[in-house]
């Protein structure tokens, strides 16, 4: 996934590097990949828990985004991808995933409450975004996708409506005359997808059409303080027609052991499909960003907010002049830290928490250039 933002991401950058530097006329790439996971590290999460033991978290999530477009003045015209992945858990599902994953050994008689939920799309689509300047100091800015899905997941794996099930455990049984291990409990599974990630279905992918609006401001308060807030995906949604939907139950009756030695905490198909009408909301991101200039120095506040996780950064950076800078920031609950570099067309940054990056927690890139003309 994150190989495939990086190389879209580098075709547009190639292609903006030509154009020259002065006018009222602009063409910019941007890229942001951002990934965050509570309990494993942020690859653990994207090679479905291969690796390191999970910590405590109940929160894995990724954005990702690539735009390349054209503006004149306060005018934006742009064509983007973007590719979401939300996940919530529990502690107990994290630990029993590692485990089988992993192929560690599962203690007998040990439960795990299962509670998971997920929301994943991937959309392509038109941005219009315009500027619009109430002061002079003081501009808002508002800006309309056009999107078409083309991949999603979306739901619910643990209890059943009536709030039973959403357990399971490792058990010894007698079967012939002997004890073997078993898995023991009862999952209910409520999921729309595109592409099926439990039962493996083949199905006629259907596609979706949606939108989302983005809204914010900018204001420069005096001469040293700047303000900026924006909400993406303030409104957002993608809406699906005839699209798979899986309600289906397992018990101990259903679970498997596969060669590998691993258990199946998936059955085999039992329950019923059908294909419904459904709108699958986009996850909202708002932050807010506050910038103190003091000659060369800068100082900088960052509170951010996406997919229910707060994110607060301290930054401190220095200018030369207008074009040329550095800036590091350290984000407070994750300990994370970003390198970000200024220059004549735009800015270039890296977040990490560790520079292991098979332990890292937070893990983020991106760029922002302009290209006038």
């Amino acid at each position: 996934m994150l190989k495939r933002v990086v190389n879209i991401a580098c075709l547009s950058l190639i292609s903006s590097i030509s154009v020259a530097d002065d006018g009222d006329w602009s063409f910019f790439a941007r890229a942001e990949s951002f990934s965050y996971s509570a309990a494993n590290p942020v690859t653990a999460y994207i090679d479905f828990l291969i690796g390191p033991a999970p910590d405590n978290g109940e929160l894995a999530f990724s954005r990702n985004i690539i735009e390349t477009g054209i503006a004149f003045k306060a005018f934006e015209f742009s064509l983007l991808h973007r590719n979401d992945y939300n996940l919530y858990f529990s502690r107990d599902a994290a630990e029993f995933a590692y485990l089988n994953k992993n192929r560690k050994t599962i203690p007998y008689g040990q439960r795990y409450d299962v509670d998971v939920w997920a929301n994943q799309y991937q959309a392509s689509g038109a941005k219009l975004g315009f500027t619009i300047p109430f002061r002079k100091n003081f501009d808002v800015h508002v800006a309309y996708s056009h999107l078409y899905g083309t991949e999603a997941v979306s739901g619910y794996l643990g209890k059943d409506e009536n709030g039973e099930g959403g357990h399971i455990a490792m058990v010894e049984r007698e079967e012939g005359g002997r004890k073997v291990k078993a898995l023991d409990g009862e999952l209910h599974t409520d999921y729309y997808f595109v592409d099926d990630p439990l039962f493996r279905n083949k199905v006629d992918a259907p596609t979706g059409q949606g939108y989302a609006i983005d809204l914010g401001f900018t204001w420069q308060v005096n001469e040293h303080l700047t303000v900026h807030a924006m909400s993406l995906d303030l409104m957002g949604e993608i809406r699906w027609k005839n699209m798979p939907h899986i309600t289906a139950d397992a018990t101990s009756n259903n679970f498997i052991t596969n060669e590998d030695g691993s258990v199946g905490v998936v059955p085999s198909f039992q329950g019923r499909e059908t294909r419904d009408n459904f709108t699958q909301d986009l996850t909202r991101r708002d932050y807010v960003k506050m910038d103190y200039r003091h000659g060369n120095f800068i100082f900088g506040y960052w509170h951010d907010r996406m997919s229910k996780m707060e994110f607060n950064r301290l930054s401190a950076g220095y200018l030369w002049g207008e074009r040329w800078g550095v800036r590091l920031t350290g984000e407070v609950e994750t300990a994370a830290v970003e390198l970000r570099l200024n220059m004549p067309v735009g800015d270039l940054y890296f977040t990490i928490d560790d520079p292991n990056l098979d332990y890292a927690h937070t893990l983020g890139f991106g760029w922002n250039l302009n290209f006038r003309f």
